[in-house]
């Protein structure tokens, strides 16, 4: 047996072994690095636990009273036409610590707005994004 075929005799019996999708459930698989599905967990889980919540993609920060930075949240969710949350993905790991960041939670903290982010890096499992939107979004 030569070397490719060794290669890809292993790899058949490695993806033999890994769970398929129906028993894995898509919001719980690991999407690391991946804003998009990180959007649409959201999006999803605000649909399915929060109605008449509204999802706005890119709020600036002037846009909550935080007029002294110049910031972008990912996304914001309102009812009734006001902000009640704002989330950040944020890509790198550490960019949690940076101070327009720290400036951005601030400035939601100080008009009475939840603040949640999640960081790109983590699985971000529907699970997860679920219990971390509990914390923050009003009843």
């Amino acid at each position: 047996m030569g070397f490719l075929d060794k290669l890809l005799n292993f790899e058949t019996r490695e993806m033999s072994q890994m769970p398929s999708a129906s028993q894995i459930s898509s919001d719980e698989e690991d999407c690391c690095f991946d804003a998009v599905v990180v959007g649409n967990r959201i999006k999803t889980i605000l649909e399915e636990n929060w109605s008449g919540c509204e999802l706005r993609k890119g709020v600036p920060s002037d846009r909550i009273g935080g007029d002294n930075i110049e910031w972008t949240y990912s996304y914001g969710v309102y009812r009734d036409g006001q902000a009640v949350t704002m989330i950040n993905i944020l890509d790198n790991p550490n960019d949690y610590k940076r101070k327009i960041v720290l400036q951005s939670k601030e400035a939601c903290r100080e008009q009475g707005i939840g603040y949640v982010h999640f960081l790109l890096h983590l699985p971000n499992r529907g699970s997860y994004i679920l219990e971390r939107l509990r914390e923050e979004m009003p009843a």
